[in-house]
């Protein structure tokens, strides 16, 4: 690295020392916890005790006295997790800022937002495996682009035609995320939302298996803008008919004493493939729901 690419003013640890794998726990992490609240919201410790204790049976104060470098250095890691969610809802309850304009736009919550922005900063500058959602729920973090999959498929899944589809969808990384991850669950509610999505697209058919991707293949591969993307759409069914196959595996019972569930790995591939499908299939419904509206308007336009 020349001087020139050298980022200016980046901590030297952060810097020249190899980083590894994100990490489940971290001691500088804690420090900083406790350093922000204890800079910015001393006097609150009284009130965040109580809440944490009534809220989440969690104990931050000792012999009458909160003690947040006690409790964020001492606490188990998974307890440290649920009480930034914990301390958010305080400070959103606690500070609400009305703008002067009505109804719930009306009101902002800056406090909370700040220690949201905080702890999403100390999470990656401390290289840790977890991701906060918008609500300040923290969840495991897999990659970069395992978080921009589960994002994407929120958004595009937001209509209320996919809300059975949003809610397997978010039950698969819910097990993912448990402790210890269910991973057998995980892949199952992504079989799950893939085969509400389908089932949508194609509302004559009883359940996901190969023979239904077949039938899909035509409508997703007329979707395409020429020749090429429409042969290589059809290619792309192909692979997600053996997903379909795969996941069958563990759909179904296996005739073992002992249930076998997938790994974390495979349970990450399926969950990041399954998304793919779903931006896809996701696609292609909104199109022809789009095109469905527009005929029945032409229906309508000419019968007036």
């Amino acid at each position: 690295m020349t001087n020139a690419e050298r980022p200016s003013g980046e901590l030297f640890s952060r810097l020249y020392i190899e980083r590894g794998a994100p990490a489940q726990d971290s001691p500088f992490f804690r420090n900083r916890l406790s350093g922000y609240l204890s800079a910015s919201h001393y006097e609150d410790g009284g009130a965040i005790s109580a809440y944490l204790k009534e809220e989440g049976g969690l104990i931050l104060s000792y012999n009458g006295y909160w003690d947040f470098d006690g409790f964020f250095t001492k606490t188990r890691i998974e307890f440290v997790l649920s009480s930034i969610t914990l301390i958010w809802r305080f400070l959103k309850k606690q500070y609400p800022s009305w703008n002067g304009t009505s109804g719930p736009a009306g009101f902002t919550y800056p406090k909370a937002d700040a220690w949201h922005g905080f702890v999403q900063r100390a999470l990656r500058e401390e290289n840790l495996a977890y991701s906060l959602d918008e609500l300040c729920g923290v969840h495991y973090f897999v990659d970069e682009e395992f978080e921009r999959n589960r994002v994407s498929v929120l958004r595009a899944a937001s209509a209320p035609r996919y809300s059975g589809v949003l809610a397997a969808f978010q039950s698969a990384h819910s097990h993912l995320d448990a402790q210890p991850a269910d991973t057998k669950a995980s892949v199952r509610s992504m079989f799950e939302a893939v085969e509400i999505l389908a089932r949508l697209v194609d509302p004559n058919s009883q359940r996901l298996n190969r023979r239904l991707v077949e039938k899909l293949k035509t409508l997703v591969s007329a979707a395409g803008v020429d020749s090429i993307e429409r042969d290589c759409r059809e290619k792309l069914l192909e692979g997600v008919a053996d997903w379909v196959d795969a996941i069958h595996l563990y759909r179904h019972g296996q005739g073992l004493e002992t249930p076998v569930a997938p790994s974390l790995e495979v349970a990450v591939y399926v969950l990041s493939s399954g998304a793919a499908a779903l931006r896809l299939l996701l696609a292609v419904d909104s199109s022809l729901q789009k095109a469905g509206d527009r005929g029945a308007a032409h229906a309508g336009e000419s019968t007036t």
